[in-house]
């Protein structure tokens, strides 16, 4: 095949492509699912295809074009039920509680006490804060939330405020 047909087959997916990601909605990677993940890999296997000219470039719109569809119409799914979203996206899991460390939880995440004190330590808290926190959950997005509890939570000024 010749470059030229190349560099416009390439032209023309990328621009498909771009407005097709900026419909989708997503303007970071951080707030990528793993069905984002999944889409973008055949996405890109069906990109690859239409490049060397294994597919036409109207095979390789339609198929990107639905497996988007397919993806848009499970996210829209999702937003209207809260039972397929928990299917979709699992639930946030305590991995700390009051202190003490949650083993089943943290093997489901698939996480050691090493990693867990490493995360708790990028949130500034150290081992010997432990049992100042009462829950640690890993969240949908793999971040750590950390809820200390009530008498560990540093003073604020609208405490201050409220004492007689």
């Amino acid at each position: 095949m010749e470059l030229w047909r190349i560099a416009v087959r390439a032209v023309v997916a990328y621009f498909y492509l771009f407005a097709v990601t900026r419909a989708s909605g997503k303007s970071t990677i951080s707030q990528a699912t793993p069905f984002d993940f999944i889409v973008s890999l055949i996405i890109g296997d069906v990109i690859d295809d239409a490049l060397w000219a294994e597919v036409s470039i109207a095979k390789f719109g339609a198929a990107a074009g639905s497996i988007v569809l397919c993806d848009l119409a499970v996210k829209m799914a999702v937003f209207r039920s809260r039972t397929l979203f928990r299917l979709v996206n699992g639930d946030p899991r305590v991995v700390l509680r009051d202190g003490a460390e949650d083993r089943d939880a943290l093997r489901s995440e698939q996480l050691n006490e090493d990693d867990l004190e490493h995360l708790l330590r990028e949130k500034g808290i150290d081992r010997r804060r432990w049992k100042d926190i009462h829950r640690a959950l890993m969240e949908l997005d793999h971040e750590l939330s950390v809820i200390p509890i009530p008498a560990a939570e540093p003073a604020t000024k609208a405490m201050k405020e409220q004492l007689p």
